[in-house]
């Protein structure tokens, strides 16, 4: 079939896409490839409008997930300071209370190394320890300690107490075991002894 060059010109014009879909069929193959080269130009315009669309609402979804992302982080970090406050609480409670029981099971073993606590030398250690009378400690501690006046404990007993103890806290004990041996204006042999046997048990602690 032969063409007119208006059409081989028109054809051209249109693109190949269109002159491959048009159908030679005379003057109507012209108008129609005109029409499915319009149809073809407004879908990949449809096409590329859905993609600008999909890519921004995917950015949106990103800029939401990263800030949940960041919200829970900042939970999860305020949580763990949380719990690293409660554990530093306890465990400062838990050295003051080893630091009590520790003092009073010492000044209740020297004041009785004599076989006989006077009434000086429990005032000197109520006096260390403070809070007793008031009973500003648990029931748990002012029990124990009652315990040990009741049964004063030995040397040996009383020392168990200083192993859990901070080191930083061992001159402290010594100067106060000194006060309570002089509260009654007296310091006997059984009262050096065990002080000189305190000392030696805090040179081995420090040393391990």
């Amino acid at each position: 079939m032969a063409f007119g060059i208006g059409k081989v010109l028109g054809l051209a014009a249109l693109g190949v896409a269109a002159v491959a879909a048009a159908p030679f069929t005379g003057g109507g193959s012209i108008a129609g490839a005109a029409t499915l080269a319009g149809s073809l130009a407004g879908a990949e315009a449809l096409a590329v409008g859905a993609a600008v669309a999909g890519g921004a609402a995917g950015a949106v979804l990103s800029r939401r997930e990263e800030e949940e992302k960041e919200r829970k982080e900042k939970e999860i970090a305020k949580a763990n300071q949380k719990a690293k406050n409660f554990e530093e609480i306890a465990k400062e409670h838990q050295n003051h209370t080893e630091y009590i029981l520790a003092l009073s099971a010492l000044g209740i073993s020297i004041a009785n190394a004599d076989g006989e606590i006077s009434e000086e030398e429990m005032d000197e250690l109520n006096e260390f320890v403070g809070g007793l009378a008031a009973k500003k400690y648990p029931s748990h501690i002012i029990e124990a300690i009652d315990k040990m006046k009741n049964n004063p404990p030995t040397f040996n007993d009383a020392i168990k107490y200083l192993e859990k103890v901070n080191e930083a806290d061992f001159d402290i004990l010594r100067n106060v075991l000194l006060v309570i041996t002089e509260a009654d204006g007296k310091v006997v042999n059984e009262e050096k002894a065990f002080i000189e046997a305190f000392d030696r048990k805090v040179s081995e602690l420090r040393e391990r």
